[in-house]
């Protein structure tokens, strides 16, 4: 996905007036409006509300897709990858906290079921991955069999989303990328056989 410098600054401004003011306030009026253009220099870019909320999620799809090739590309162990992943979902929301709003507003994906559709491929293509490395680590020895994968993928992104909407309802009173990871090694603690144990 090639976007423009202009693209970026309008879909940066789509994302912060659907984080702050809520989907129903994104009109290509009051977009114009924030970045300072007419609604026919706009549409120039873009041909409509759903086409900009389309690309939106097709930019967090690319982000995502980024890390996940660097992973595959890596020869990392299992739960090397995993942290990995995860660490890169707080850095990215430690950067841009509007984001982490939208991405987890259920509020966005009510309006149109095509986005809904569009983000669960986006968390379809990460539950996969994330599995994947979790029954490695499980056929490794690492980590405890007696979980399932789906479980293990749940409690690591569940917990996840829950720490970073709680850093966004706190306006980032604490450090996302320093907590979050803290939270990582002690679900790995949790999970991680002991040498005793194997």
């Amino acid at each position: 996905m090639e976007l423009t410098v202009r693209q970026k600054d309008i879909l940066k401004a789509a994302i912060a007036i659907i984080a702050n003011q809520g989907y129903e306030k994104l009109t290509i009026k009051n977009l114009a409006t924030k970045i300072g253009v007419t609604e026919a220099a706009l549409y120039r870019h873009f041909k409509s509300k759903r086409e900009i909320v389309t690309m939106i999620l097709s930019y967090f799809e690319e982000l995502s897709n980024r890390v996940l090739n660097e992973i595959c590309e890596s020869n990392n162990a299992p739960l090397d990858n995993i942290r990995k992943f995860v660490e890169d979902r707080y850095i990215l929301f430690s950067k841009n906290p509007d984001l982490a709003k939208v991405m987890f507003s259920e509020e966005l994906f009510k309006n149109d079921p095509t986005f809904k559709g569009q983000f669960q491929c986006i968390m379809h293509k990460h539950k996969q991955a994330m599995e994947s490395y979790l029954i490695q680590a499980q056929k490794d020895g690492n980590i405890k069999k007696d979980i399932s994968s789906i479980q293990l993928f749940r409690i690591i992104i569940g917990s996840m989303r829950f720490t970073v909407t709680q850093w966004n309802l706190s306006d980032g009173a604490f450090d996302l990328q320093k907590d979050g990871s803290d939270l990582f090694e002690s679900i790995i603690k949790l999970i991680r056989i002991k040498e005793e144990d194997r």
